[in-house]
């Protein structure tokens, strides 16, 4: 439940290799952009959320001795950090308005959800606010990249932040929507992604100038006439964006 930046629980990492394994890309692929991507929150935040509920629901309880093991329990927070009230107060830290719900929480008084709810999702966009600062070709952060070239900015159903890419609703073959999600999560095989494994450099090898070959670059600057007669086949002529990105993934890798 703490600030989340490793997701390392393993029913996460488990929640993570089902997203990678429906989006067809390697386990190297950011988690946070995967998560993004399939229009998923953290597991964290779901459990979080729970515990909260569970202890407003216990403050309303009909429960006498229910009411008085929480207030024996939020008395013994400040002699035992291993008491559930303890982690809990603590699982608070890095929250803007932490002082405020620890100081309800100890007191046994009601932890207004909706603001909590808002908090704890701010906590959790930390990671797009950061890049929101940062330049793909500059950090090069596969992160950076996605939020700034490929991530929808969309809110998605009950509040959650993100929205579902529209592709993923399409009928489309099995190997076209796994290229498709490859060159956005940056899973694919251009330089700028190849030359951390093999080393050499990360300029494009298809044309003569001498950029950077990333995703930007082989959509709309690329000079190489294999690439150039797919992008006006398949965009221009039958319009079919999709099927233009798993070409392009092809012929690249």
């Amino acid at each position: 439940m703490k600030a989340v930046t490793s997701l390392g629980s393993q029913l996460q990492k488990r929640h993570l290799c089902s997203l990678r394994r429906i989006l067809g890309v390697k386990n190297s692929t950011t988690n946070w952009a995967v998560l993004r991507e399939c229009g998923q929150e953290p597991l964290q935040f779901f459990w979080f959320r729970a515990s909260i509920r569970l202890f407003n629901s216990m403050l309303d309880s009909n429960s006498e001795t229910l009411r008085r093991v929480l207030k024996a329990d939020l008395h013994l927070a400040s002699y035992d950090s291993s008491c559930w009230s303890a982690q809990v107060s603590n699982a608070f830290n890095g929250l803007q308005s932490s002082a405020m719900f620890k100081q309800k929480m100890l007191r046994a008084t009601q932890v207004p959800m909706q603001e909590f709810i808002c908090d704890l999702r701010f906590r959790h966009l930390k990671v797009w606010r950061e890049a929101d600062s940062s330049c793909p070709r500059a950090v090069n952060k596969k992160a950076v990249t996605y939020h700034k070239w490929c991530g929808s900015s969309e809110s998605g159903p009950r509040g959650c932040p993100f929205s579902i890419p529209s592709y993923l609703y399409k009928d489309l073959d099995k190997h076209v929507l796994r290229n498709f999600s490859r060159i956005r999560l940056r899973a694919h095989h251009l330089r700028v992604e190849s030359c951390k494994w093999h080393g050499g450099s990360s300029i494009c090898d298809r044309c003569e100038c001498g950029e950077v070959q990333d995703e930007k670059h082989v959509l709309f600057f690329c000079k190489c006439a294999e690439v150039c007669l797919q992008k006006r086949e398949q965009v221009m002529h039958k319009g079919c964006y999709s099927t233009c990105l798993a070409l392009l993934c092809t012929t690249l890798s």
